[in-house]
C-alpha cells in the first residue's frame, strides 16, 4: 500500500469515482494500493497488475479528454425565487397564506408549490392535457405487416397551444380579482401570473432533464450513486469489485459496426468471487451493481423486494424520457438516426432500460414472482443507430439485429410498463417465435445472459467513439468541431497541425 494513503482513504476515494467516469486502469491502480492482489488467485492478480500498469507506464492516459463527471440540471433557484417575490406581493396585501417552501431542484416539491401557487391566483391547478395530442390518420401495409400512422395536431385556438401548462386567460376577471384578493393592483397580480406560469413551464423542462439524467446514470453505472460511503467502506472486497465493474460499465461506446466491449471481464469476474467468499460481505452493495443469481441468492425476501421497486422506478424514469422521443411517424423497422432525431436522450433511455428490464426480470425470477411477468412483459427497446454506422454495416455484410422485427411487432415498452398497454409474456413467446429469435436465451421472456467475459484492457481516450492518442490534440478537435460535422477554419487547422507536430516531436 502507498505509503501516504491509508485503506480508508483510498476507500473513501474509490466511491467519490462512483459518482465520475473513471477509466479501468485508475481504479486497478487503487486497487493495487489497497492490495487486492492478495484475494485474488495467481492468473486474477497478474491481469490487476497488467490493468494498472496501464495508469503508470511513461506517456499512459488515465484521464480523459471528455469530462469525467456526469451533466446535471442545476434546479430553478433563479425561477422559484422570482416566482415566491411575485407571489408574495400578491398574498400579503390579501392576508393569504404562502404555500409551503418548496426545494427549487426537486420537481415534485416545484409541483406541489406551483398546484397551491395556481390556486391562489384562480388558475386551474388541476394537471394540463396533453400539449400536442396524436391523432389516427391510417394504416401503411409493410413488408413486415401492417403498422398505424399517426400525426401530432395542435388544438385549435386564436393563440395556438398553450404548452400542456394552465392558460393566462383563465386568470381572474377584475370583479374576481377584487373579491378574491383585495388590495392587490393589477399589475402585481399579473405579474405573478407570468412568474408562476413561467415556473410551471421549466417545471416541466426539469422534470424530463431529471428522468434523463436517471436514465444516463443507471444506463452507465445501474444504482451505485444510491450506494452510501458507509455500505461502500464496511467490506473492502465488496468496494473493490463494485468500484472496479462500475468503471467497465462506464467505458464509452466505439464508433464500430461490431459489438461493443461488454462490462464483465475476467477480473471483474474474480474480484466478485473475492467479495462473495468475504465474511464482511455486503449482497445488498453488490446487488446495486449486478443482479446476479449469485448476489440475490444471499438477499432476503424483503431485500430484494425493495430493490424490486427502485428497479420499476428506474424503469418508469426510462420509459417516460422514450415516450417524449419518440416520433410517432417513424416506422419502427428502421431504427436508424434521422434529422431532428434526439437520438442521445432515445439511446441513454434504451441502453438504461434494457438493463433496468434485465434487472427486474432477475428479481421477479429470485422471489418467484413468474405470474407478474407472465402478465406484463414489456420488450426490449432497440438504440438509434447512426446512419454511417448503418451504412458501414450494410456495406460489410451486416444485416439489421433481428430484435428490431420483435421490437417493432410488440406493443410500445413504454406503454406497457406505465400501465396503458398490455403485453402478456406468451405474446412475447409467440412474436419471437414467428421471428426466428429465442424468447428466453435472447433476454426477451427470461434476463439476458452474458455468455462471455472479456479479457482485462485499460479504456482508451475515445473522442466520439474515435481513439485518440493525444489528449491535447483530442481537445482541440472536440473544441473546433472536428468531431460535430462542423467546418473548421484554415486558422483552426492550422493549429491543429501544429500541435499535431508537437506532440509527435514529443512523443
Amino acid at each position: 500500500m502507498a505509503a501516504d494513503r491509508t485503506g480508508e482513504r483510498i476507500l473513501a476515494e474509490l466511491h467519490a469515482g462512483l459518482r465520475e467516469r473513471r477509466a479501468p486502469q485508475q481504479v486497478a491502480r487503487d486497487l493495487l494500493d489497497l492490495e487486492a492482489y492478495g484475494w485474488l488467485s495467481p492468473t486474477g492478480a497478474r491481469e490487476l497488475h497488467g490493468v494498472a500498469r496501464a495508469a503508470r507506464g511513461r506517456g499512459a492516459v488515465v484521464g480523459s479528454s471528455m469530462p469525467i463527471t456526469w451533466r446535471r440540471h442545476p434546479g430553478l433557484t433563479r425561477a422559484y425565487e422570482a416566482a415566491v417575490a411575485a407571489v408574495r406581493v400578491v398574498a400579503e396585501p390579501a392576508e393569504v397564506a404562502m404555500p409551503d417552501a418548496a426545494d427549487a431542484a426537486d420537481p415534485g416539491s416545484l409541483r406541489r408549490w406551483l398546484g397551491a401557487a395556481l390556486d391562489l391566483l384562480g388558475l386551474p391547478s388541476a394537471e394540463p392535457r396533453a400539449a400536442r395530442r396524436t391523432v389516427p390518420v391510417g394504416t401503411i401495409t409493410h413488408e413486415f405487416g401492417p403498422w398505424k400512422y399517426t400525426r401530432r395536431r395542435t388544438p385549435q385556438g386564436r393563440r395556438g397551444d398553450t404548452g400542456g401548462h394552465a392558460d393566462k386567460r383563465q386568470r381572474f376577471d377584475a370583479a374576481t380579482r377584487r373579491s378574491r384578493l383585495p388590495g392587490v393592483p393589477v399589475r402585481a397580480y399579473r405579474r405573478a401570473v407570468r412568474a408562476v406560469l413561467h415556473l410551471q413551464q421549466r417545471t416541466a423542462v426539469l422534470a424530463a432533464e431529471r428522468d434523463r439524467e436517471a436514465a444516463i446514470a443507471f444506463g452507465k453505472t445501474r444504482l451505485a450513486h444510491l450506494i452510501t460511503v458507509d455500505d461502500f467502506t464496511a467490506c473492502p472486497r465488496t468496494a473493490a469489485f463494485v468500484a472496479y465493474y462500475v468503471a467497465r460499465l462506464g467505458m464509452r461506446t466505439r464508433f464500430t459496426n461490431g459489438s461493443q466491449t461488454r462490462p464483465m471481464d475476467s477480473l471483474a469476474e474474480e474480484l466478485l468471487k473475492a467479495a462473495l467468499a468475504a465474511p464482511t460481505c455486503r449482497p445488498e452493495v453488490l446487488a446495486m451493481v449486478s443482479t446476479r443469481a449469485a448476489v440475490l441468492d444471499r438477499l432476503d425476501d424483503q431485500q430484494c423486494g425493495e430493490l424490486l421497486g427502485v428497479y420499476y422506478e428506474q424503469l418508469a424514469a426510462c420509459a417516460r424520457t422514450l415516450r417524449a422521443a419518440y416520433d410517432l411517424n417513424r416506422d419502427p423497422m428502421h431504427m436508424v438516426m434521422r434529422r431532428g432525431d434526439d437520438s442521445s436522450s432515445w439511446n441513454a433511455a434504451s441502453r438504461a432500460f434494457n438493463q433496468a428490464r434485465t434487472g427486474w426480470l432477475n428479481l421477479t425470477m429470485a422471489l418467484g414472482y413468474d405470474d407478474v411477468v407472465e402478465a406484463a412483459c414489456p420488450g426490449k427497446v432497440p438504440a438509434l443507430v447512426a446512419s454511417d454506422v448503418a451504412y458501414w454495416h450494410t456495406i460489410s455484410g451486416g444485416e439489421q439485429h433481428i430484435d428490431v422485427r420483435v421490437w417493432a411487432e410488440l406493443p410500445l415498452p413504454w406503454d406497457v410498463v406505465l400501465g396503458d398497454d398490455d403485453c402478456s409474456a406468451d405474446l412475447v413467446r409467440q412474436t419471437c417465435r414467428e421471428n426466428g429469435v429465442d424468447p428466453e436465451r435472447d433476454g426477451w421472456t427470461k434476463p439476458y445472459q452474458q455468455d462471455y467475459l472479456e479479457r482485462p484492457a485499460p479504456a482508451p481516450d475515445l473522442v466520439h467513439g474515435v481513439e485518440i492518442a493525444s489528449p491535447l490534440l483530442a481537445g482541440l478537435l472536440r473544441d473546433i468541431g472536428v468531431f460535430s460535422g462542423h467546418a473548421p477554419t484554415g486558422r483552426q487547422l492550422a493549429l491543429a497541425a501544429t500541435l499535431s507536430r508537437e506532440a509527435g516531436q514529443r512523443g
